[in-house]
């Protein structure tokens, strides 16, 4: 290569940097940096979680100390007219217990409200001293009319269930009791009534 290639080339180089700086776009002073707008996200809605007219444990009913407040206070000489134990519900998974009471002893509950159509009152009975001369009565009354509802009547140990299908209302219970270690009766409802309360 001789010494003309090489100016020509130098030359080349010089020419195309001054054309760079002469045509050289203006530099702005920078100003307040814009933030980059993201695409808009469109809103995250949480899936409406429904509540439930049940209470997270069931609620105790306890006895109460005046009974001439209620419209009925004795239990009647015969209740076996009220039948037996009712046939046991189809649907055995998901029965939802909302109230009972546990004791030794018998007496009236307070009154307790009841906003499902179709329930069971659930009784289990325990006699371990003199079994054979234990025996459970009860009495499911509506409040307002003092009318009874429900029976039961148990002779010795063991269980009896009494479908109710009046809801809406409130009731209490008459108990009374003979030879027995402690009884529990859980007022139970089904799913499926939880959705349609009555009030």
């Amino acid at each position: 290569m001789d010494k003309g290639d090489v100016f020509t080339i130098l030359a080349a180089l010089i020419i195309v940097s001054v054309i760079a700086l002469v045509f050289r776009p203006p530099v702005t002073e920078a100003g307040p940096e814009i933030p980059e707008s993201p695409a808009p996200t469109p809103p995250i809605t949480a899936a409406p979680v429904p509540t439930s007219p049940v209470p997270l444990e069931p609620a105790r009913l306890s006895y109460v100390t005046n009974i001439w407040d209620y419209p009925c206070c004795r239990l009647p000489a015969n209740l076996t007219l009220y039948g037996g134990s009712d046939p046991p519900w189809q649907e055995t998974r998901g029965i939802i217990p909302f109230a009972y009471i546990e004791e030794g002893r018998g007496g009236i509950t307070e009154a307790f409200h009841v906003p499902y159509a179709v329930w069971r009152l659930n009784c289990s009975v325990s006699a371990t001293i003199r079994p054979e001369a234990a025996h459970f009565r009860m009495a499911l009354v509506e409040l307002e009319s003092g009318t009874i509802v429900e029976g039961a009547d148990l002779r010795y140990p063991g269980s009896i269930v009494k479908n109710v299908e009046r809801g809406g209302k409130d009731f209490y219970l008459i108990v009374s009791v003979d030879e027995i270690d402690s009884y529990r009766i859980t007022l139970e409802t089904l799913p499926g009534y939880l959705s349609t309360p009555l009030d």
